[in-house]
This record gives structure tokens, C-alpha cells and sequence, in this order.
């Protein structure tokens, strides 16, 4: 009995020289559950302004950031536009196909986007980025206008969505940890920055593809957007530079350790989990509509709209999430996009409740896309910040490349769109139940900034 006595007062003390608390907040601390996995990980605390650590500020912290957005522009920007390839797919080139067979163009290329975080991210903690970043910058470009040539199916999906989807990821998976090298207390701000870029883009880009498909055909249409992506990424090439020196901490390319800290994985498994619905509005939208009867000169715009409006929603989200904490501000503005998910499909008839629908949309989206690294980034220290936050955009994969083609089945098997809302605002809203549950295991109590 001694000996435990002994072995438990040495525990307290241990508690008490590492954490500064008394025994009696230790006391509680191992009597409360969940216990409080935020200590338990370590996660970086911010730091006093003006610390040299994280100049959070300045014209070389911004330029990141400005070349951060141009990259998500070229990347995501183009990606977020397939809502428009799957309406001029599914109504030219590839009318006998279903519109799930469609989908999983778009879904291929939106799930292997995140794949290739995991090896990037590894990468830029070893001291490798702008080398790796330049060679795949290349081949993003020539798999562009290799789509202009595609004619059949097979070709399609190997270009538009596998090549041009995994390269994208080469070029986007390590930014969110680049901009995290220069930015501590603003971090979600800079993310939010960062992520207009792909607002833009899939705002833009759906307006001048419509526009030019009637112009000048398909071919020359993918060979202008893809002039246009090759001057976005050559900018982002030129101001996008790391500032932490490299650091080989041990756990190889895939860190299992991570997934010890039950925050980290229920994180991972709520962004899966929400992304199953959370993109299915954006790309039926436009078909939804013109199945209610509306104009097709009015619906493809609904994509521009949506994604104009996730500007506002990524620009806020990262202000607010500095202020309030990012799962504080995640959490609420996803379930309302899980709320006009369900909506959706009711105001397909109509104009103005439709855009008014989708323009809620589109914020709420925004904002999760704005503040997926915040989280993951929180849950270590940043000597690990890229493989960390590689592997959390790598495993949203399974989530993003599935939501669609699932959405296509029902909405065959079913003749509407009902059932797929019912779909995609259902899962959206598991995923923020989880995504609670992760803030609860992150913090030990419901309440505190996270």
C-alpha cells in the first residue's frame, strides 16, 4: 500500500510541475470524463502579440497568404465547378449514361483531391515544398488541356477526374500548413483568406464555362479555363514559400501516434462523415431546377451563387473562429447548411425561395471548407503540423469522393430530389454531432473557446 501511496503522490507532483495546478484541480481533472484531452495532447497555446515565433502579420505573411488563395482558386476553384460539367455531360456528351455514373467524374476528382495531403504534408515538415510543388504544378497544367481532347467516358474520368483531381492535391495539400508557418492567433482568418480563392474560382469559372461552351464549343472552352488556372498557379508558385525549418520527428509518412488522441480521430471521422452530403446540393442544384421546370438560363447560375456566396461564409467563419474558437463557429454554421440541405428540394420550383436557399448554403459551406485545418492544426504542436493536417485532409477522401455518386443512386431509384435532401442534410447532421463530440473530448466540459 505504501509503494501505490508512493507511485500516486509522485503522479501528483508530476501533474502539479508540468501544468502548474494544485493537487486538488489534478484531483479533478482525473475525475472528470471525458478527461481534458486538450492537456493530455498538448495542443500549441496562442502565444502574446508580437511573438517572433508566428509573425501573424506583415507583407511576407499576407503574400503567403495571397499566393495561398491563388493556389485554391486553380485547385478547388476548379473542382467546385463540376456542377456545371455535370448538367453539359448528362444533357450532351454522355446522355446514355446515369446521372450517378456522371457523378463519380466529379466525385473521383473531389476525393482525390485530399489524397495527396498525407505525402505533401510529410514532405514540408522533411524541408521538401517548392521543388515538389513546381514539378506537379506541371503536370496539373498539361492534364488541363488534356481534357479538352478527352471523347469518351474512360477518358473523362482518367483526365478531368483522377489526373486533374490528384494533381490539384499535389499542388493544395500542404497550403493550409504553409499559411499555419506564419500564422498563430490570425490562423483562422489566414484560412479564411485562403479559402476565398476556391469561392472565386467556383464562382467565376461555372459562369465562363456556360458561357463559352455555346461560343466556342467544348474544346476550346476547357483550353481557355486552363490558360486561365496556369497564370493562378504560376503566381501562387512565386509567393508561396515555408518559413520553419524541416523537422523529422519520428512516425514515418503515416503517424498513427495522431490517432491516439480520441479528438484527433472523432475530428477526422465527423469531416468524413459531413462531406458524404455536404457538396450533394452544389452539384444537383442546377439540374434539381431545371427538373422543377425552371429556365436552364437561370439554374446554372445557381452554382455561381452558391459559391459566391461561401466568400462571405469563408471570410467571416475564420474572423469569428479566431474570436469564438474554430468548432464554436463550425459546428453551428454547418448544421445550417445541413438545415437548407433539407430545404433544398422544396424551393426547387421557385425562384426566390431557391436563391435564398442556396445563398444560406453556400455561407455554411464556406465556412467549413474555411475551417477544416483549424482543428486538426490545434491538436499538436507544429512541428508535426503538416503530416498532421496531411493525413486529415487525406482520410475526408472516403467522404468526398462517396457523397455524389450515393446522391445519384437515390435520386435515380427515387425519380426527385426529396429523398436525396433528406440524404444530405441527414448525414450533414451527424457529422456535427460528431463534431461536438470532438470539441467535448478536445476540451473535458461542453462549454470554453475551441
Amino acid at each position: 500500500m505504501d509503494k501505490v501511496h508512493n507511485r500516486d503522490s509522485a503522479l501528483f507532483v508530476a501533474f502539479d510541475t508540468l501544468y502548474g495546478q494544485d493537487i486538488v484541480k489534478v484531483d479533478k481533472l482525473l475525475l472528470d470524463w471525458p478527461p481534458i484531452l486538450s492537456v493530455a495532447f498538448n495542443p500549441e497555446k496562442p502565444k502574446p502579440l508580437g511573438s517572433p515565433d508566428f509573425p501573424d502579420g506583415g507583407l511576407r505573411a499576407w503574400s503567403t497568404v495571397i499566393g495561398a488563395l491563388f493556389m485554391s482558386f486553380a485547385t478547388f476553384g476548379w473542382v467546385n465547378s463540376f456542377g456545371v460539367f455535370q448538367t453539359y455531360y448528362q444533357q450532351n456528351t454522355f446522355k446514355d449514361y446515369s446521372p450517378s455514373s456522371i457523378a463519380w467524374i466529379g466525385s473521383i476528382q473531389y476525393g482525390l483531391i485530399f489524397v495527396p495531403a498525407l505525402f505533401t504534408g510529410r514532405l514540408l515538415d522533411l524541408g521538401y515544398y517548392n521543388g515538389p510543388l513546381a514539378m506537379s504544378s506541371g503536370i496539373y497544367v498539361v492534364a488541363l488541356f488534356l481534357v479538352a481532347e478527352c471523347k469518351t467516358y474512360t477518358q473523362v474520368m482518367l483526365c478531368q477526374g483522377a489526373a486533374t483531381g490528384f494533381f490539384a492535391g499535389m499542388l493544395f495539400g500542404s497550403t493550409p500548413a504553409i499559411v499555419s508557418h506564419w500564422f498563430l492567433k490570425k490562423r483562422s482568418r489566414a484560412f479564411g483568406v485562403l479559402a476565398m480563392g476556391s469561392s472565386i474560382g467556383g464562382t467565376v469559372l461555372p459562369i465562363a464555362t456556360q458561357q463559352l461552351f455555346g461560343r466556342v464549343g467544348f474544346k476550346w472552352t476547357i483550353r481557355i479555363v486552363a490558360f486561365i488556372l496556369t497564370l493562378a498557379v504560376f503566381i501562387a508558385n512565386l509567393l508561396l514559400r515555408p518559413r520553419l525549418p524541416p523537422s523529422n520527428i519520428k512516425g514515418g509518412l503515416f503517424n498513427w501516434a495522431a490517432f491516439k488522441n480520441p479528438a484527433f480521430t472523432c475530428c477526422v471521422i465527423a469531416y468524413n462523415v459531413t462531406l458524404l452530403g455536404l457538396y450533394v446540393p452544389l452539384i444537383y442544384l442546377d439540374l434539381s431546377g431545371q427538373a422543377a421546370g425552371l429556365s436552364p438560363n437561370f439554374t446554372f447560375y445557381l452554382i455561381a451563387i452558391a459559391n459566391c456566396a461561401s466568400l462571405v461564409g469563408r471570410l467571416s467563419s475564420g474572423i469569428l473562429a479566431d474570436k469564438y474558437g474554430a468548432l464554436n463557429t463550425l459546428i453551428p454554421t454547418t448544421f445550417i447548411g445541413g438545415l437548407m440541405s433539407f430545404a433544398w428540394p422544396f424551393a426547387t420550383s421557385h425562384v426566390v425561395p431557391l436563391v435564398v436557399v442556396t445563398i444560406i448554403y453556400g455561407c455554411a459551406t464556406g465556412a467549413f471548407v474555411s475551417l477544416i485545418p483549424s482543428a486538426p492544426a490545434r491538436l499538436g504542436g507544429m512541428n508535426d503540423a503538416g503530416r498532421r493536417i496531411g493525413m486529415a485532409i487525406t482520410a475526408m477522401a472516403f467522404g468526398a469522393a462517396g457523397g455524389p455518386p450515393v446522391a445519384g443512386i437515390i435520386q435515380t431509384k427515387s425519380g426527385g430530389f426529396k429523398d436525396v435532401g433528406v440524404y444530405s442534410g441527414g448525414v450533414i447532421v451527424i457529422g456535427c454531432i460528431l463534431l461536438a463530440i470532438t470539441r467535448r473530448l478536445a476540451l473535458g466540459k461542453w462549454t470554453g473557446k475551441f
